[in-house]
């Protein structure tokens, strides 16, 4: 489930509009004039634009749950990766922050994923695959949240996934490290405060 979710967002951001700063109000005012003038296909273009940018606000607000830092390791802020298809009723956004060790190659990227596919949140979807099994993985509760982890025995590399109650999804990936560092890292992630935001 995790990784047809993934490949799904991959390819809506390949098609995504090119990034760029401008006020979602002011897109969704030129939008509608569009659409009185007729103009129908640059309406949709401005009011998906809008929604580019409405994302990356709500990205802003999402990494404030995150940790800025973490002792013996060096902090670099991913890009926002956001994608509007209003044909196929998708809106989506992944932002996060990677860590790596300056003591080895670990690689700990924390990322947090909010939008939804054909009216249906994220995390349903996965808490869907967790109710009936077929999720990859085991399935841990860590700080009261039912996550998933996927590490293979004697492997270096692996991935921890939770889903909160508002379908906001967060993903902890680990290359050349240890799998004990998956729950080191969502604990320092302020689950409960980023359950709280309206998605």
């Amino acid at each position: 489930m995790r990784r047809m979710l993934a490949a799904t967002a991959a390819f809506l951001l390949l098609l995504s509009l090119p990034s760029s700063a401008e006020d979602p109000g002011s897109l969704i005012e030129s939008g509608n004039a569009l659409l009185k003038q007729g103009k129908y296909a640059k309406a949709i273009e401005d009011l998906q634009w809008a929604i580019r940018e409405i994302r990356k606000l709500q990205a802003d607000e999402l990494m404030k749950f995150l940790p800025e830092s973490v002792a013996g390791y060096e902090a670099f802020d991913d890009e926002v990766d956001a994608a509007a298809a209003a044909i196929l009723n998708i809106s989506l956004i992944e932002t996060g922050r990677r860590f790596e060790a300056k003591d080895g190659d670990e690689s700990v990227t924390l990322k947090i994923m909010a939008g939804e596919m054909g009216g249906t949140g994220l995390g349903a979807m996965m808490k869907m695959a967790q109710m009936y099994g077929t999720q990859d993985g085991e399935l841990v509760r860590i700080k009261g949240h039912k996550c998933t982890i996927e590490w293979e025995d004697g492997a270096d590399n692996g991935t921890l996934t939770v889903v909160l109650d508002n379908d906001i999804q967060v993903t902890i990936e680990i290359s050349q490290g240890k799998k004990d560092n998956l729950r080191k890292f969502v604990e320092l992630i302020d689950l409960d405060g980023l359950e709280s935001v309206s998605n």
